[in-house]
Parts: C-alpha cells; structure tokens; sequence
C-alpha cells in the first residue's frame, strides 16, 4: 500500500490541504538566463487600465472539447521603391533589400513556469505569493501561484513548476502590479491590452483539477480581445473541457487541451475549473502552456525584447 503524503500550501492567511499517495518524481531545475537590451517604447506602468465586457455563455451552451492541429503562421515584408526619371518622365521599380521578416521576440513560445524559484521546499507548509506581473510579458489575475510538483499529486510537465490557481476572490493579496484588475482566472496582456503587440494566439496546454479523485471537473476557457471602437476587452472565444478524475490521486498526468481555432488574436484567455454538474470552484493546475505572439512584425518584436 502506498504511503501518504499531506502538503499545506499557504495564501496568505488561506491553507489549502493535499493528501496523495507519495510521488515517485525526480525533479530538474533548469532556469531561462538570457538578458534582453533596452529600447525606448510603451511600458505598461504609463498605459491607461482597460475593462471588459464579460457575457459568459452558461457552461452546459458552451461548444465541446474538440482536437485539432494549430499551424504557426509566418510574416514577411517586402519592400519596393519607385524611383522616377525626370527626363524621360519614365519610371522604374527596383527591388530594394528585403526588411528582415521576423526579428526581436517572435513566433510561438510556452508557459513553462519554471524559471522561478520556489521554496522552502522541506517544511510541511509552502507559503505561496501571487505570481509576478508581469512574467514573460503577460500578466496575471490574484491567485495564480507557482508551486514545485512534489507539492501536489500532478508531475509537472516541464519540472519543477506548475501554476496553480486558487480561487479564493480577486480582491485577495494584491501583492502584483494590475493583479487585481484581471478577471479571476484570466492571464493576459491587461494593462497593454490595447497594444496588439502583446495580442497572442492559443493552442494548447496540460491541466488538472484538484478534487478528490474520484469527480471529473469542468474547464471553462473564456477568450478576451480588445475592441478599439469600445476601447474595452470583449468575450471573443468559449470552450468547456471535461477532465477525469485521477482516481485516488494514484499516478496522475496533467491533461493536454487543445483549444478551439477561434481562441485566436487574443488579448486575455481566462480559465476557471468548476465541480462536473455543480460549478463549484475549483483549484487547478496548469503547465506548458502553448502560445504564439499574433503580431511578429519587426516593431513587435523588438517592442517586445525591450520590455519585460
């Protein structure tokens, strides 16, 4: 019979109890190290916050989980020059040197969560801090935590980290810029959502629900874009997934999701798992999350690499 383990994660004045069967897990640390240059441009302290416009669809409407095979998509610039002959009234089209196509920070990237560290790790309680905004760009709402995987019953994908969400209220430990002015659940660009260089597009990601091991959960997947006319985020794209239970939380595999073609030129993408059938909250864990930049021009890109 396996032996139990009990870990307590702390939230600020919230604990959250996990017993599972001791993992069999041999961890990695591996951390990003690159530097980027400075460049002048919008920083996010100065931009204005934006709203949204939140119409959720009921979860039993929502569009079913479905797979598909999302295809990165690539830009190029080509420049032409004209140049005019005054004597002749003629003129002739030279090909000049193409711009560079893709250049700064560019195409598709994931959401690891592992180039941070967590710790303590060998007391029977973690304290956990809402996640740092912004991180790789993007930004969270309250109760986005790390947590190492020997911290709850799901091996990390990419180790040691997973992201784990609690969701105790929005207005909890506003302890990161523009935490508290996310949606619950949501990551985003948020206050620089109105900079499409910061608009990315959705594929894919490995989630799990923390319930008893025995009720599947429901994952409700809601997708923001800024509208320039409203000059507000608006509801863009939905998609609930049904996730298995673990079963006694003995040998569980965070579940791969692929997200629908619609979930596209986003500005925010907000996740909520609920109890199958009874939507009550749950806390769930997330890991390797698949994104690509939607705008690659070579101004977003280097925008991009110039701020964090």
């Amino acid at each position: 019979m396996s032996a139990f383990t009990t870990k307590v994660i702390a939230y600020g004045d919230t604990q959250f109890s996990f017993v599972f069967p001791t993992p069999h897990i041999t961890t990695t640390v591996s951390y990003w190290t690159g530097t980027y240059p400075t460049i002048t441009g919008p920083d996010w302290t100065s931009l204005p916050l934006t709203t949204r416009t939140v119409r959720q669809t009921p979860l039993s409407e929502l569009p079913s989980f479905e797979l598909f095979q999302p295809y990165p998509t690539s830009f190029s610039t080509v420049v032409t020059t004209v140049v005019a002959d005054a004597v002749t009234g003629t003129e002739t089209r030279v090909a000049a040197a193409a711009e560079p196509a893709l250049c700064g920070e560019y195409g598709n990237f994931t959401l690891t969560f592992d180039d941070t560290t967590v710790g303590p790790d060998d007391d029977s309680i973690l304290p956990v801090n809402g996640m740092r905004n912004p991180y790789h760009h993007l930004f969270y709402a309250n109760g986005f935590v790390y947590v190492p995987d020997k911290w709850e019953p799901y091996p990390a994908v990419s180790q040691p980290n997973v992201a784990m969400f609690l969701p105790i209220g929005t207005n909890l430990l506003p302890n990161s810029p523009f935490a508290g002015t996310l949606l619950a659940g949501e990551l985003g660009a948020g206050p620089r959502a109105s900079v499409d260089a910061y608009w990315f597009n959705a594929y894919s990601g490995f989630f799990g629900c923390a319930l008893n091991g025995i009720t599947p959960c429901t994952l409700r997947i809601s997708g923001y874009r800024y509208d320039a006319t409203l000059k507000q985020e608006v509801l863009a794209a939905e998609q609930n997934v049904t996730i298995a239970p673990c079963w006694g939380y003995i040998n569980c595999r965070l579940t791969q999701v692929f997200f629908s073609p619609d979930f596209r030129a986003l500005s925010g993408i907000q996740f909520n798992a609920y109890t199958y059938n009874l939507g009550i909250p749950q806390i769930f864990m997330m890991d390797n999350l698949n994104l690509e930049w939607w705008n690659n021009t070579c101004s977003a890109g280097i925008l991009r690499i110039g701020h964090s």
